[in-house]
């Protein structure tokens, strides 16, 4: 191997570990401040019992949707996920200007906005606060010089970005796969070196020094065998799969065609909700104020379906909700994430995606519960299914899904499953007509600066 490329390979080691360790830290802030206001949102609506709190609810909730409008006017790049920007970027489609402005408009946006009830995610933007780390050490480390900088830079940047998806969910794998799958579509040792090195340093630094607690805390909890209400499958239970192979993989792949169906329509329903803003013509504040002001009666009837959501995943692992209750859920969670989409407020789509396929995994083993095919006790497993398959369906990256669930649960012995159910979801999301909706995301923006 030529001296310049393995001096290449060093660099690019330790770029990635400075680009990791700064994405950790930003993205443990991020982390703590939405966590804690999941802890706090539920209690403020819970007070909101009288005619002057609510009015003074309704302020604030307007005053949050002047500072999300101003944010956006100030940058476009503050708006939605981030990852179609980055997409663009690497196509060389678009750029980055300023990523320290945009990492402090898009942090603050996104914390107002998630904090106070949005139904998005938090995932999409640590991808991008990733990708900014590494778009502004690219400055700092290739400075006047415009040809590495445009090699190099394109693998900081996608570094950057799978450090951010690592850190957020602490899943260093499913990092590195996101880069691959979805991102940037090629494999070189160069960009798997700096991907790897950068996301598992994003990692480390969110578990070990800032000690951030993992996003679905029942999951992790349950892989460990902490006592919960739902457990997952013990050795009885594996004895009875292989007792039945057949029945179990018929309603695996059953809970997949179904997972990918309901992603196809639900991707095209999130472009749909976007042009409806623009068709009436909503825009500025009065554009973020809808879903604001509707997350107030939310809050205060049905507060699990504001938020990103992974505290209903949490509660519906160690509850036995109503089957009825959990429909609801279902169906309040999937509207209010489309009205918040289609305003295109900082957020990202991870985790509504998988809190979504989380409540159809459960209902799909609720019903099959009430029809005697198989007991309780396999509820958490066509849970984590359920989320692994609506992940493929809706973002088309059926690896970086079914490694995800597998870093988050620590059961390497579903492995198989989860590949095949995420499989069987991406085909059937695929036959119908389902597109990757980052990609299909990138193309609207294509379309509309025509």
């Amino acid at each position: 191997m030529p001296s310049t490329r393995r001096l290449l390979r060093v660099r690019l080691f330790f770029e990635g570990l400075i680009v990791g360790v700064f994405t950790g830290a930003i993205v443990a802030a991020l982390r703590f401040l939405l966590d804690e206001a999941d802890i706090y949102r539920p209690i403020i609506f819970s007070r909101v019992d009288s005619l002057g709190k609510l009015l003074l609810t309704i302020g604030v909730m307007i005053f949050l949707a002047t500072i999300l409008a101003r944010a956006v006017n100030f940058d476009a790049q503050v708006a939605g996920s981030g990852i179609p920007q980055i997409k663009g970027m690497l196509q060389g489609r678009a750029r980055m200007v300023k990523p320290l402005r945009l990492l402090a408009l898009k942090f603050f946006a996104t914390v107002l906005g998630i904090g106070a009830g949005l139904s998005l995610g938090r995932a999409g933007i640590s991808v991008q606060f990733g990708a900014a780390v590494g778009n502004f050490f690219t400055k700092i480390f290739y400075a006047g010089k415009k040809r590495h900088a445009a090699v190099e830079g394109k693998f900081l940047l996608t570094a950057g970005a799978g450090a951010g998806l690592a850190a957020i969910f602490n899943a260093p794998l499913a990092g590195v796969v996101f880069c691959i799958e979805d991102l940037r579509k090629k494999f070189s040792h160069e960009m798997l070196i700096t991907a790897v090195t950068a996301a598992v340093m994003a990692s480390f630094v969110v578990k070990m020094v800032f000690g951030v607690r993992p996003v679905f805390e029942t999951i992790t909890a349950t892989s460990l065998r902490i006592p919960t209400v739902m457990t997952v499958p013990t050795l009885e239970m594996m004895a009875t799969l292989a007792a039945a192979p057949l029945k179990f993989a018929a309603l695996f792949i059953l809970l997949g065609v179904f997972c990918g169906v309901t992603g196809a329509l639900f991707t095209r329903a999130l472009l749909f909700a976007l042009d409806v803003y623009d068709r009436l013509k909503i825009f500025g504040v009065k554009r973020f104020a809808i879903p604001l002001l509707l997350a107030i009666p939310l809050g205060i009837k049905l507060p699990q379906v504001l938020g990103c959501g992974n505290v209903l995943v949490d509660e519906i692992l160690v509850t036995h909700l109503p089957l009825t209750l959990l429909v609801i859920l279902l169906a309040g969670k999937i509207f209010y994430t489309l009205i918040c989409f289609g305003t295109n407020a900082p957020g990202g789509l991870f985790l509504p995606v998988l809190v979504i396929g989380a409540l159809i995994g459960n209902i799909f083993a609720r019903v099959g519960n009430g029809l005697h095919i198989f007991t309780a006790d396999w509820t958490t497993l066509f849970i984590i299914f359920g989320m692994v398959a609506f992940f493929a369906a809706v973002i088309k990256a059926p690896v970086t899904g079914a490694i995800l669930l597998l870093e988050l649960t620590g059961q390497f012995s579903h492995l198989v499953g989860l590949i095949v159910v995420s499989g069987v979801a991406f085909l059937a999301s695929d036959l119908c007509g389902g597109e990757p909706i980052f990609s299909a995301l990138l193309n609207r923006s294509k379309k509309s600066r025509r």
